[in-house]
């Protein structure tokens, strides 16, 4: 029979999804290690990782940002009629403890390694994160960008057509007409929650063959483009994402304009499909020498 059965396909298809880039050479035919325990310090480690890091890679964000004041690069608004706010744009300490910021999602950390490993009372930890394989499994990695941003897209739409959750969940984060990376998560708690955190963890449980490198390497690069993309300047890669399909600071200025428009984050696929892309050239409240999504 020339062609396999199907059962081989499936397997063959999983098999490839499961590849990885092993980072220590003769490890990847053990077993995947265990947490650590509780009272050592390899656990201690991940948890400050985990609970402290957040906090460190946004303000290096923040540093970010004002280099790009610093170094002049194209505004995306024209200043002199549409300016950020100053807090919006100089005060990083309060973005960085805000409820609703990072420490929501580090909360989110907390709870779960509070009730599962720690107290043992529930485990709500998503399998992914128990895996400490030195293995980078860039399918699995790619598959979590497509979920996180379609159960995002999802959730986004309807905070913005379901008028009762628009008001209790994301209706500050819209009074931000001209956005910058300093307030990228500004808004409201219960937003954060629903449209960050549970997405996120959505993701994590749903998602298979992920390890706790792979979720972290994800997790990174997904916080740092949610703040980037709230920019009130261009990006050098910003070209890049949009030869790739990929949202970009236009991409998401246009929402802040037009709110029910370009809903996504990552992938302006998601938009293009459900008829709610906008192409940042048609916008005129953006700069008119670079509207063409950084072209």
């Amino acid at each position: 029979n020339p062609h396999p059965p199907p059962t081989m396909a499936l397997s063959t298809v999983a098999s490839a999804y499961g590849w990885g880039i092993t980072l220590l050479p003769g490890s990847q035919s053990q077993e995947p290690p265990p947490l650590p325990p509780v009272l050592s310090w390899e656990f201690g480690s991940l948890v400050a990782l985990a609970l402290i890091g957040p906090y460190i890679f946004c303000s290096a964000t923040y540093a970010y940002h004002f280099w790009g004041q610093r170094s002049q690069r194209p505004k995306l608004r024209d200043h002199s009629k549409d300016a950020p706010k100053d807090e919006h744009r100089w005060d990083w300490t309060s973005a960085l403890v805000r409820a609703e910021g990072i420490s929501a999602v580090m909360f989110y950390w907390a709870v779960i390694l509070l009730l599962g490993p720690v107290l043992e009372i529930v485990d709500f930890m998503p399998a992914g994160i128990k895996d400490l394989s030195p293995v980078f499994r860039p399918f699995a990695f790619l598959a979590c960008f497509l979920v996180f941003d379609l159960t995002m897209w999802t959730i986004h739409f309807c905070q913005h057509y379901w008028r009762w959750l628009y008001y209790h969940t994301h209706a500050v984060h819209h009074t931000i007409r001209s956005p910058t990376i300093i307030c990228a998560l500004t808004g409201y708690l219960p937003d954060t929650l629903v449209l960050i955190v549970v997405p996120f963890h959505v993701t994590l449980v749903t998602v298979p063959c992920t390890n706790f490198l792979t979720i972290f390497s994800f997790a990174v690069l997904a916080l740092w483009h949610l703040h980037m993309i709230h920019s009130e300047f261009e990006h050098p890669w910003d070209q890049a994402l949009n030869k790739l399909g990929l949202v970009n600071t236009w991409d998401h200025h246009v929402h802040h304009v037009q709110p029910r428009k370009n809903l996504a984050h990552f992938f302006t696929a998601y938009d293009r499909f459900f008829g709610t892309y906008v192409d940042p050239s048609f916008v005129s409240q953006l700069q008119e020498q670079h509207r063409r999504g950084g072209a």
